[in-house]
């Protein structure tokens, strides 16, 4: 997928696009796309970035995974993240939904689904690091 388009409506049709409308979506993944350009991705989804609190957190964050990479873009920066270097990824659910941790040797990245799948998103990013 290389369009904001086909970016977004993956989300939508996996329910993990954090209940973010048409216009929003694609207009976040038309930022995340100039960030990241010719990169064709295998899986994307939206969520919040450096997930600590309501208040503590990077806001709206659209993701994408091509190869074994993570791509983030928040409203604060652009990320890359080598899965294949990450050495525990997991999923708990909680009262407001589900969060991610993904452990790697410099920090701890937390990712805030909502009430998405995230088994999909769990299952897609341990994939991914296995390539």
């Amino acid at each position: 997928m290389n369009t904001a388009s086909e970016l977004y409506q993956f989300t939508k049709k996996y329910g993990i696009n954090y209940n973010t409308n048409e216009e929003k979506g694609i207009q976040l993944f038309n930022s995340f796309l100039k960030s990241f350009p010719k990169t064709t991705f295998t899986f994307s989804f939206i969520g919040f970035h450096k997930y600590e609190s309501l208040k503590k957190q990077e806001g709206l964050t659209a993701y994408g995974i091509s190869g074994n990479t993570l791509y983030a873009l928040s409203k604060q920066k652009a990320y890359k993240y080598n899965l294949y270097q990450c050495k525990e990824i997991s999923g708990k659910k909680k009262l407001n939904g589900i969060r991610l941790s993904l452990t790697f040797d410099t920090e701890i990245i937390k990712i805030n689904l909502g009430f998405a799948d995230g088994n999909v998103v769990l299952a897609a990013l341990k994939q991914a690091r296995k390539k």
